[in-house]
């Protein structure tokens, strides 16, 4: 089995390897695949860049306070308003994916080709909840979807409290 290394593999690999990263992510191309439109491409995009520059922040000696527990409280909120089936215009679909990927970049500190790898890795992982959305809903139906949501915000609960 061949492996990704380096600062662009490392960067590539760690929103699928860190759980919370993996189902944020996920939620929020879910999300996005069910608010249709422009919002298809613009919440996944404002995602990825909030983390990017969240990381940078934290990079240059910003802190965020109670970031662990803003990482739990954005798969709470996102996997809800998957579960709830919340279709918000455009504009306040991408600013509170914004916000949540604040708590997914703010951790993270690396070189360059380890914030391309990573970019590319969220995008990639955004990607695949929003193709998630679209092949559930067409083979089964809109309830799948919001059920995916409700793991993922079960999954926030749970990290709140300690147990993932």
């Amino acid at each position: 089995m061949t492996t990704v290394t380096g600062a662009f593999g490392n960067g590539l690999t760690t929103p699928v390897w860190v759980l919370q990263h993996l189902l944020g992510i996920l939620g929020i191309g879910l999300w996005a695949g069910q608010a249709g439109g422009t919002a298809v491409w613009q919440v996944p995009a404002a995602a990825v860049t909030a983390a990017l520059a969240a990381g940078f922040a934290a990079q240059m000696g910003l802190r965020l306070p109670y970031a662990g527990s803003g990482l739990a409280a954005s798969l709470i909120v996102i996997g809800a308003l998957v579960a709830l089936g919340v279709r918000a215009p455009a504009v306040l679909a991408v600013l509170v994916a914004a916000v949540a990927a604040v708590f997914h970049g703010h951790a993270h500190q690396g070189p360059p080709l380890y914030w391309a790898g990573f970019a590319a890795g969220l995008m990639l992982v955004a990607c695949g909840g929003l193709g998630l959305s679209i092949a559930v809903t067409q083979a089964e139906s809109e309830r799948a979807v919001r059920v995916c949501g409700g793991a993922v915000a079960v999954a926030g609960v749970l990290d709140l409290v300690g147990v993932i």
